[in-house]
């Protein structure tokens, strides 16, 4: 089992590093590096300009489970820790948001804070010759054009109603204030997000295989990632919501005893 790295704190949560994350920045530095037009300023720059995108990116990653956490905490929900791992990042809420209201809120803070980024980044890019040496002047456009692109990217990605991404959430929170029942709403949602990563298995098979590109295949891994979580999600809820009739002799039944067991919340990318 791969082994998490403990590497501060921001804002009185402990952030955490995967050891799963590594091999997945060095790909991304990578793939940054040998895309054009960052592999016209040579080997070693682009390599260079590859590593700090990839790092920006993340930073963005962390930045946007914190805003997830920051706004839990505004409705006393507590968040345990932030990590990076493969698929991105995950804030783990210390108990589920009190209402429908506080977990839709708590949900679009994310994909907020990404779109933020992306304005903030475009915007510098838009001024990045005025302010950078020309000689830098490059590099710097590179970097800001990719977390514009990454941001816009995460923001939009996580809308899609594929639990347990934020319009998942989103969409638990509406049907859990139109049942008025978490747990139903959650499963639900949770088979939504099954249907979803089905679709991009689906997906990136024909890409795959249409235009023989293996980048395509990371949808394969999204897709996994989706169907696990959302099915863990599910089953656990199954299993979680245990329903116990006390009837004793003396008891009547109107005095029946129920009991749920619910677990912590986890917000991920």
């Amino acid at each position: 089992m791969f082994r998490a790295y403990s590497i501060g704190r921001l804002c009185g949560i402990r952030l955490d590093v995967h050891a799963s994350w590594f091999p997945i920045y060095l790909l991304v530095a990578l793939t940054i590096a040998g895309a054009e037009p960052v592999r016209a300023l040579g080997w070693f720059t682009a390599f260079a300009v590859g590593a700090v995108a990839a790092a920006v990116l993340f930073a963005s990653v962390v930045v946007h489970e914190l805003a997830h956490a920051l706004t839990a905490r505004r409705f006393g929900v507590r968040t345990s820790s932030i990590a990076l791992f493969l698929f991105g990042g995950v804030a783990t809420l210390e108990a589920e948001p009190p209402n429908p209201r506080a977990d839709a809120l708590v949900a679009l803070a994310g994909p907020a804070m990404s779109a933020a980024i992306a304005f903030a980044a475009l915007g510098a890019l838009h001024v990045v010759d005025a302010i950078v040496p020309v000689r830098y002047a490059d590099v710097a456009a590179s970097i800001l054009a990719y977390v514009t692109f990454a941001n816009a990217v995460l923001a939009a990605f996580n809308l899609i109603p594929a639990y347990p991404m934020d319009g998942g959430r989103v969409l638990r929170a509406l049907l859990w204030r139109l049942r008025g029942d978490r747990d139903r709403a959650t499963a639900t949602a949770a088979l939504v997000g099954i249907g979803f990563g089905l679709c991009f298995a689906v997906g990136g098979l024909v890409a795959v295989a249409a235009t023989r590109t293996w980048q395509f295949a990371w949808y394969l891994i999204v897709a996994g990632y989706l169907v696990r979580t959302s099915w863990v999600q599910y089953r656990a809820l199954r299993r979680a919501t245990v329903m116990v009739s006390v009837r004793p002799s003396r008891q009547p039944a109107s005095e029946a005893v129920s009991v749920k067991v619910r677990t912590a919340d986890r917000w991920s990318v």
